[in-house]
This record gives C-alpha cells, structure tokens and sequence, in this order.
C-alpha cells in the first residue's frame, strides 16, 4: 500500500510543482513512522511504557519547533492508548489538500496575475491550514507572502495588512521565530501609528499589544540583548506608553493619516487608559530594577580620587647644562572620573524610573478616584492593581536606598 502511495503522489501531474518535493517527504515520512512505529508495537508488546513514549509527529519532518499539547507523557499516552500517528491515510489527506491549495493558487496567479489581491485569502487559507496541522515554520512562509502581497496591491499604508500580520505574528511565536516575530509586533505597532490618532482606542490597543509583547519578551530573554540591550529595550517602551497617553490635542506631531482618513476613531476608554498606566508603570519598575541588578562587578569597588606618582622631567641650568630632576606629584585619577560617570549614569537612570513611576501611580490613583469600580482588563479589581505597583515601588526604593549607601 505505502508503494501504491508514493508512486500515485510522485507521477501525479500538479500545477503546484514548486512544493512537490515538500509533500513527497511529508508522505515518505509519514510511512516510514508508521512503518516504525509498528515495529516497535510488536517487538515490545509486553511494556506499554516504551512504545508510548515514542511520540511520532509528522510536524517534525519540516524542522519546525512545536509549542502545543500533540507532546503526550508516556503514562498519559499510553493510559488513552490513541498516540498521535500519522497513518498512511492521514499523510495522504494532507497531501491531497495542500496539492489542492497549489493548485488553486497556480489557477489564481495565470488567471488574476502574482500580485493580485485575491491570492490573499487563499494564502490565509493554506496558511491556517499549515497553523492547523501544526507546521507553524511553513504557515509563516505562506503568510508573510500573503503580506507581500498585501503591501503590493493595498500600499505600504493599507490596513488590510493588520490581520495578515496578526496570523503572521502568532505562526512566528509558536515557531520560536523569536526575532521575526518582534520585528512583526513593530510593524503592527507602526502601521496603527500611522492610521490612527493619539487618543484613539485602536492606538491604545496597539501600544497595550506591543507593551505585553515586550515585556513577555524581556522577562525570557527571548531576543538574547545584553544588560544594556534590554535597559534599552524598557526605556523605548516607556515613550511607547507616553505617546499613546497623549491626548491628540497634546500630541506636537502632524496628523500621519492618509488623506480620507476617518476621524471618527473612537475615544480611548477610562479601562485601556488604565491599562496603558499601569503598563507604563511596570516598564518603569522594571527598569530601575533592571538597572540595579545590572550594576558593573567594579561599581561597588573603591577608587582613590587622587594619586602620587613619581616624575622626572629634563631642566636646564644657569651654566646651560641639562639636569634631571624627579619629585612625587600629587594628581587625580582618571579611573576615579571614569568610575563617578558610570555611577551618575546609574544613579540617574535608576532615580528618573523612580520618579516616573511614582508619577504613574499618582495618575492611576486620580484616575481610580473618578471611577471607584474600575476593573483592569482581566477583570481585577483597579485598586488590586495599583496596591501591586506600590509595593514594587516599595522594592525598588529599599534596594536603590541600600546600593545608594554603598556608592
């Protein structure tokens, strides 16, 4: 049968012809593991825990890092006895539906040409499908054509390239593509920059996104930055949130929105602005915190701002003969100015964060008192939030007092 398989799929005549070696290897794959597979279920019949731990995944044949639930542990496989095997039956479906998407994308581009916008949505389509079976690598592939395409058809300005990107941004992330993904999320960002005015939700909603983002992002090291790369990383977010607080009125900037532009973007909610305080307040936390366990190994060591050193010069004498004359001079020392900029680079970095911070939770605070039952977003109660912040800020200025102490 598995010969049957392959010899239909190898000598079928497809208009997908440039994706035919990947299907051919998904097939020859998927027979292989299942062939394997029972192998293994018959030579080791009288121990379950074996043969369940031996989780076959026809995502693997494409090199793709998988973030789902398809990884079973052995006692749970093996207790539901149904292992996640891709059969003969299985590798064949796939096959036939991805031929028939290349196919579909093949009749599209003879008929409407490469670029026309109704490959889009038959690229999302086979993009979703890829997302579907778990190949999230492939599923990037076909949705950052989709957004080519987009930006080809619509204009670099378009906001049909919005969802494109949110179902390219989410393939990179279960991809543990980690920088393609944080590319993506900043050009989402910008594109909402760009369409909507300071003020509006949908500008909030775009900074709350990209904050989540890249504090998820900071918290694992997901981009692998150095110290002074993630501190950098924190203060960009910080006017993040400051732009999207800014009224339209407050905002020095021209309005960036296309001519027939809508002005009728709704106002940002009492909720999101809340939202946009309280992220805020966290990348301010994070970065005085940050910024104090970062300290150099050598700021904490003790520099002599003077030193004596002994000096030799050449002076002429009255009878015109050159002598040489040596004492010890008193100078200062330039590790010691070295050293005191570094410390007042910290020391103004961590007390700036401070002070904003504190500026933050004053304005959460006003805000609470004209909306008492203010929820967050996940449904908290506002004031369980801000009583957080104080508390971190608590943290923070114990630890800043204590490492002041030292300096």
């Amino acid at each position: 049968m598995g010969l049957q398989v392959l010899k239909l799929y190898f000598f079928k005549k497809s208009a997908a012809w440039r994706h035919g070696l990947r299907i051919g290897m998904l097939v020859t794959m998927a027979l292989i593991s299942s062939l394997l597979w029972a192998a293994d279920g018959a030579d080791q019949s009288g121990d379950s825990t074996v043969g369940a731990a031996v989780i076959i995944d026809g995502a693997t044949i494409f090199d793709d890092v998988i973030y789902d639930s398809s990884q079973q542990t052995p006692d749970s496989a093996a207790g539901d006895g149904s292992a996640p095997v891709m059969d003969e039956q299985t590798a064949l479906e796939i096959s036939q539906q991805l031929t028939r998407f290349e196919e579909n994308l093949a009749l599209l581009e003879s008929e409407e040409g490469p670029y026309d916008g109704s490959l889009i949505e038959a690229l999302l389509d086979m993009g979703r499908y890829y997302t579907q079976i778990s190949q999230h690598q492939s599923a990037a592939e076909v949705f950052e054509r989709a957004l080519n395409i987009t930006r080809i058809s619509g204009g670099l300005l378009s906001p049909q390239q919005l969802p494109v990107l949110e179902e390219l941004i989410d393939a990179h992330k279960a991809a543990g593509a980690w920088q393609l993904a944080d590319d993506r999320e900043h050009l989402s960002y910008y594109l909402n920059t760009r369409l909507h005015a300071n003020g509006t939700q949908a500008y909030a909603d775009a900074a709350v996104a990209l904050g989540e983002w890249k504090m998820q992002a900071l918290r694992g090291n997901l981009l692998g930055n150095s110290a002074l790369g993630n501190i950098r990383e924190v203060e960009n977010l910080r006017e993040v949130y400051r732009l999207a607080l800014l009224s339209p009125e407050g905002s020095e900037m021209p309005d960036p929105r296309p001519q027939g532009q809508s002005d009728a973007d709704p106002a940002m909610s009492k909720q999101t602005r809340f939202a946009l305080l309280y992220g805020k307040a966290l990348a301010e936390y994070n970065l005085a915190e940050y910024s104090l366990r970062t300290l150099p190994m050598n700021m904490g060591r003790s520099v002599e701002r003077y030193i004596s050193e002994y000096v030799c010069t050449d002076v002429v004498g009255a009878n015109g003969q050159v002598a040489r004359s040596c004492a010890t001079v008193r100078r200062e020392n330039p590790q010691y100015r070295e050293m005191e900029m570094q410390r007042d680079l910290y020391r103004n970095r961590v007390k700036s964060a401070m002070v904003a911070l504190e500026g933050s939770v004053d304005e959460m605070r006003s805000l609470l008192a004209t909306e008492p039952a203010l929820q967050a977003a996940d449904g908290a109660p506002a004031q369980q939030r801000l009583d957080e912040l104080m508390t971190l800020y608590s943290t923070v200025n114990r630890a800043f007092r204590r490492s002041d102490m030292l300096w």
